[in-house]
């Protein structure tokens, strides 16, 4: 066996009996095992294999008659050791002979290679290709669902811009731990390219992952101090689930993709979950859109809102779209549309014409109760827009003290003359202004003390920040946060109120904090106006 060419060709030559006792260690073999200080010649070799190789091993040898050949490791005076073992049957003697290769420097190396083909340079995350094979590996098993949610950095180019590719990828870095921080047991994160992530759910159907992506949002929220001047962030995410949105790899990450662009167009900082309406959402829904208000397919729900102790005082109207063909479409799709298509100005007002309609419905019961009307930048833009709705006040006879337009801090911000010449003209007839979404955008304080506003909505981003039950030192910040917001807004004469409020305990701190009003599935989901009826005259609503 240690024949001189063999100990040219081989690091170790083992002859091992049925119970894998070693009987015959080569020359170059006993040298090669006691190289490293300490180390001894092993007496049986399933005792120096890793526990993790042993069963593969015995497998393979048990199913293999004559020959075989494995790579496997072993551990050499307690260090591991990558080898190809060669294994010859001897039936006569009734054992075998191994021949030993050491490949531990191949293996290494064809690790490192592998892990940099499989990783992105700057954050050390998967990278598509690692991405892709796993997604494949997932779809092969079957069985359970999982989400496949597509990021992208709201604000990013500019911070490029701005400070240089190096802050830039400081900020990359910076945001690779935040999201590491959310990942559960088998989730994955990798980077496409760019500002571009995704996040890998296991065991997760859309609705889960919605969840989770809440703690996306916020984490990315936060300053990034990396960057001069704090940098402020945001992301645009879009979700696919497996299997109802994609049975392949490219499907599922062209779904979420889509997705994503549906939160960018819908004002950014959102999660989108993908619909098989999206994918065909072409130029034939402009028609749908104008059918679909013919038809009388759109509608208003109203999330209730209420005072702190709970008394029903208002709603927000909030317009919804079941289509025949194309089935329930959420306004996070059609609305964009709708605007690309110059069909907003159109279907904004015919929203507000059924909202002050109904208003003055819920009057005659309740004089006092007040209605929000969202309005878009666009339909704020149109040089005749107070004139269009006074003549829907007129047209209604509400009282329109008891109106409340909503719009965001971008619309407030933009066109800043002629957003002051139109909130004033309205204000001047008693319609009253809230600015929605409060804290996401760029208001400015010298704004908000000249404009006629008379309240703000804080975002229920900030709300649930705060967590769902007692508070921990990780959201008292966020407490703190949505108290200075309360005391701002009151020291300028505002009315505040919270929308997303979920729980008790976020409830109770609102209370506290003096927020005036509260909207959210914990006191109420949106409905329809006869249950907003039923809730301000039971009797008379019913009878």
């Amino acid at each position: 066996m240690s024949s001189p060419t063999l100990d040219r060709v081989l690091d170790a030559v083992l002859r091992v009996d049925a119970q894998f006792d070693i009987r015959f260690i080569s020359e170059p073999g006993q040298r090669w095992f006691t190289a490293i200080p300490g180390s001894e010649l092993p007496t049986n070799f399933v005792d120096i294999l890793h526990p993790d190789d042993v069963a593969g091993f015995k497998q393979t040898l048990a199913g293999t008659p004559e020959t075989f050949s494995l790579d496997l490791r072993i551990l050499k005076g307690g260090t591991e050791c990558w080898i190809n073992l060669r294994s010859y049957r001897l039936h006569a003697a009734h054992q075998h002979v191994f021949c030993v290769f050491d490949i531990s420097m191949w293996k290494t190396e064809d690790s490192a290679l592998r892990h940099a083909a499989q990783h992105d340079e700057l954050t050390g995350l998967p990278n598509r290709a690692l991405l892709k094979s796993t997604v494949e590996q997932r779809l092969k098993s079957g069985g359970n669902p999982f989400s496949v949610a597509l990021l992208d950095l709201d604000g990013f180019k500019k911070v490029n811009d701005t400070y240089g590719h190096a802050m830039g990828d400081a900020v990359l870095i910076e945001t690779t731990k935040r999201l590491i921080k959310l990942l559960g047991p088998g989730d994955m994160l990798a980077r496409l390219g760019g500002d571009e992530f995704v996040l890998l759910y296991d065991n997760k159907n859309a609705e889960a992952a919605q969840q989770a992506l809440k703690n996306v949002l916020l984490a990315v929220a936060r300053p990034y101090d990396a960057a001069p001047h704090n940098a402020y962030l945001g992301v645009s995410i879009g979700l696919a689930e497996y299997p109802a949105h994609g049975d392949d790899y490219s499907t599922l990450l062209k779904n979420a993709d889509t997705a994503m662009y549906y939160s960018k167009n819908a004002g950014k900082n959102r999660v989108t979950v993908f619909t098989l309406t999206e994918a065909n959402l072409d130029f034939s829904i402009r028609a749908a859109i104008h059918n679909g208000i013919q038809d009388g397919e759109f509608y208003m729900d109203y999330q209730p809102q209420y005072d702190m102790d709970r008394r029903l005082i208002g709603a927000e109207a909030l317009m919804r779209w079941t289509n025949r063909d194309l089935g329930r479409v959420g306004p996070d799709q059609f609305i964009p549309i709708v605007e690309d298509a110059g069909l907003m100005p159109f279907l904004g007002k015919w929203a507000l014409r059924y909202s002050c309609h109904q208003l003055r419905k819920f009057q005659k019961l309740a004089p006092d109760f007040v209605m929000s009307v969202n309005v878009s930048p666009v339909q704020f833009g149109s040089d005749h827009f107070d004139v269009e709705v006074m003549d829907v006040v007129k047209e209604t006879g509400i009282d329109p003290s008891k109106l409340v337009l909503e719009i965001t801090e971008s619309t407030l911000m933009s066109s800043q003359q002629k957003t002051e010449r139109a909130l004033a003209r309205l204000r001047e007839q008693g319609i009253r202004f809230s600015i929605d979404d409060f804290g996401t955008g760029f208001s400015s304080l010298a704004y908000l003390t000249r404009l006629p506003v008379s309240s703000i909505k804080i975002d229920k981003a900030f709300i649930w920040a705060m967590g769902e039950s007692e508070p921990t030192p990780a959201s008292s910040s966020d407490r703190k946060l949505i108290s200075a917001m309360i005391n701002l807004a009151h020291s300028i004469d505002l009315k505040v109120v919270a929308e997303g409020v979920e729980t008790e305990h976020q409830l109770a701190f609102l209370k506290a904090a003096g927020c005036n009003v509260a909207q959210g599935y914990l006191t109420g989901r949106p409905m329809s106006a006869s249950d907003i009826l039923r809730q301000i005259q039971p009797e008379e609503a019913l009878a």
